[in-house]
Order: C-alpha cells, then sequence, then structure tokens
C-alpha cells in the first residue's frame, strides 16, 4: 500500500527547519557522483548566498514523517525579466528523490509547490525519468542548448575533439574578427550598476543587477572570473569569462556576453583578441538567444548543435566526451509563456542555472581537498530524477 502524500511536508529549506548539513548529506549520500553541492562551504554560497535568497536556503524539500529529508531540488530565487516586466522568477537545479519513494507522486508535490511559489522557473539537466513530470505540469523542453565554440589551436585539443575533413577546411577559412576599434578596461563598482541597462531590452532573462553579479562572479567560491566593459560605436557591451588550463589545452570560457546592438561586434573582437593575447587553445560560449550568439557565428564559431562535422568535449575536469555535448533544459511561465518560448529572446549563458559549477575533481586537481576528506561519500542506490 503506497503511503498518502500527506505524510510528507514540502517547502523552503529553511522555512521547514532543515540544516545546510543535512540536505549536503543528503546529496552525499543520494547523488551517484560526487558533487560540489555535496560541499557545505560550497552549497551555502550556492543557496544562501544569493542576494535574492536573504542568506536563507531556499531550495525545495519534502519531508517524511519523521522530519528526514526523501528530495531536494536546488532553488535559487532570482528576478526574471519576461517582456520587460519584473517577475517572481527561480534557477531550478539538481533534482533528486530517494529511490525507494519514486514513483509515489512527491515529485509532482514539489513542482506544484514551486509552481505556486513562483512566476517563471527554469531547469537544467534532464533526465529521461523527470521529464514526464515536467512535461505533464506545463513545462517546455529544449533537448539541447545551443554551445559555440571557437578553436586557436587544433593540436593542442586534438585528443578531445572530432573534426572530419569538411570541419578541418572550415577551420583553415575560419573568418577574423572585423577591425573594429573599441576600449576595454575591467569592470569597476559603478559599471556594474549600469548593466541592466546594457541588456537589450528585447531580451528575457535573469535580472543582472550589481549584486547579482558580485554574488556570481565577484564572490564565487572556486573560479576567478574576469568581468570586461567593452566600449565601441558609442555603446557598451559585456564580457565575463574565466580560463580553464587541463590537459594540456587553455580553454577560455565566455561565461556571459550581452550588449548595445551596435557594440556586439566590438564585443565578439574583444574575445578574440583576449584568446589570442592569452595563448587561448580553444573558447566557448552557451546561448540561447540567436539575438546574440548570431553576431558569434557571423565570424565563424562552431555550433556544436548544427555542425556535424566538429564536436568538442562538454566536461573538463576531467575531459569528457558528451553526446550532444551540452544540456537539455526546461522552462515554464504562470502568464506569457506563449513569449518565454520565443527562444531568440531567452537570454540564458553559462552564468545561469548553475551552469558552471565546479566538480570535485576540479576541487582536487587545485589541491582543495581539505573539506572533501572530512566529509564521507556514501555509496548511492538512487538514480537521480535531474542531473546537473
Amino acid at each position: 500500500m503506497k503511503p498518502s502524500t500527506n505524510t510528507y511536508r514540502v517547502g523552503e529549506a529553511s522555512k521547514l527547519g532543515v540544516s545546510v548539513d543535512a540536505v549536503t548529506r543528503f546529496y552525499r549520500t543520494q547523488w551517484k557522483r560526487r558533487i560540489a553541492l555535496g560541499l557545505p562551504s560550497f552549497y551555502r554560497w550556492q543557496f544562501c548566498a544569493p542576494p535574492e535568497n536573504n542568506r536563507q536556503d531556499t531550495s525545495c524539500v519534502i519531508l517524511d514523517r519523521n522530519d528526514d529529508i526523501v528530495g531536494i531540488m536546488g532553488v535559487n530565487k532570482r528576478a526574471f525579466i519576461l517582456n520587460g516586466k519584473t517577475v517572481k522568477a527561480a534557477e531550478l537545479t539538481t533534482w533528486v528523490i530517494s529511490s525507494h519513494l519514486q514513483g509515489r507522486g512527491l515529485g509532482f508535490r514539489m513542482l506544484s509547490y514551486l509552481q505556486q511559489t513562483y512566476d517563471v522557473l527554469v531547469g537544467l539537466g534532464i533526465t529521461a525519468d523527470a521529464l514526464p513530470l515536467y512535461m505533464t505540469s506545463g513545462f517546455q523542453f529544449m533537448q539541447s542548448i545551443p554551445r559555440f565554440v571557437r578553436v586557436y589551436d587544433l593540436s593542442a585539443i586534438s585528443d578531445y575533439v572530432e573534426i572530419d575533413k569538411l570541419g578541418k577546411r572550415l577551420l583553415r577559412k575560419q573568418k577574423n574578427t572585423a577591425n573594429i576599434e573599441y576600449n576595454y578596461r575591467l569592470a569597476s563598482e559603478s559599471d556594474l550598476k549600469c548593466f541592466p541597462e546594457i541588456v537589450p531590452k528585447s531580451l528575457n532573462n535573469y535580472i543582472r543587477n550589481s549584486a547579482t553579479i558580485k554574488w556570481r562572479y565577484v564572490n564565487h567560491p572556486f573560479f576567478n572570473y574576469e568581468i570586461y566593459m567593452i566600449e565601441s560605436q558609442g555603446g557598451k557591451a559585456v564580457v565575463v569569462l574565466r580560463v580553464d588550463d587541463v590537459a594540456g589545452m587553455r580553454i577560455v570560457h565566455i561565461v556571459d556576453c550581452f550588449g548595445i546592438e551596435q557594440t556586439m561586434p566590438a564585443a565578439v573582437k574583444f574575445v578574440d583578441d583576449y584568446c589570442k593575447e592569452n595563448n587561448a587553445s580553444v573558447a566557448d560560449f552557451y546561448c540561447t538567444s540567436s539575438f546574440i550568439s548570431r553576431h558569434f557565428r557571423q565570424v565563424g564559431w562552431f555550433s556544436i548543435l548544427d555542425d556535424k562535422w566538429f564536436k568538442f568535449i562538454g566536461l573538463f575536469h576531467p575531459p569528457e566526451m558528451r553526446t550532444p555535448p551540452t544540456t537539455s533544459m526546461v522552462y515554464w511561465a504562470r502568464n506569457d509563456m506563449i513569449d518565454l518560448m520565443d527562444i531568440s529572446r531567452l537570454y540564458l549563458t553559462k552564468g545561469d542555472l548553475d551552469m558552471d559549477r565546479p566538480t570535485i575533481a576540479a576541487y582536487s586537481a587545485l589541491g582543495v581537498v581539505d573539506e572533501i576528506r572530512q566529509l564521507e561519500y556514501g555509496k548511492s542506490s538512487v538514480t537521480p530524477s535531474q542531473n546537473s
């Protein structure tokens, strides 16, 4: 006999009195890979430190009658701009329900709670097990988020790339960015305040205000990001990037890139110049909006989804090829869903939705192992409902 769902409570972790230690322990014992969310220090940054969370853990948990965690969905409150209006939204990540309780309706309880709480929800990394829950709850599904790659040194990445004759021919014919004059600088405190005005008004996106930018990039507990302001043609653009040295490759991850229309070609030119000056082997950029990505495609960046003659790894610590080497997405809006479905206007990048999370292997590679050693990671018999 199935237990009644009335015996379970669902809500925000902090409001239900669930500690960070309890949540991270659940991730460590229930997730089949070791992940950074099992580290209390990283988890606090991810889910307690964001400015809109007000130092509370806003992740969605479901508790049994003994107040033990039986399911969790990582949740960050983050305002969303939809059709020029600011709405209450959340980023969803890393959903797991105890295996012995899957199929009992607990996943629907959690999604229903979130849909009653927020106006816009977006999540990544959707498994086959989780997809029916989302689709029957009114979400839309994107199987693969667009990802774009620029090669600077093919020999350096040869062990981690698949490229055929056509790909090599196109690489030899790769266009140089136009000789555009621009000025650039590391973004200042005053620059951060004007970021919301630089995002094109036609786009639907999570808000990029000063407080959020500081939390996400300036105060990141692991990665070192560089935030640049580009000025050209009387306008401004922003490029956020980080450099990753792994397996003999220097990879420049473009984590955010947006700006006034006439300045975007200069932003792409800056990325090219930066990569060449810093001996990059390759650069990549996740971006859902073709309104932004077209500027990269115009100068010959490969599309991981469309350019079948070129494939590049999607994981880097350790290097691992996935098919496709990108991730999936679900999205939902209480109102104006038809406008959220206009993907050309939906601007999401690696800086959103916990898409740029360090792996435990990355922690270990840099010798950051004290906290890992202190924690006991249990072996999981659970099949996660969602894999980030």
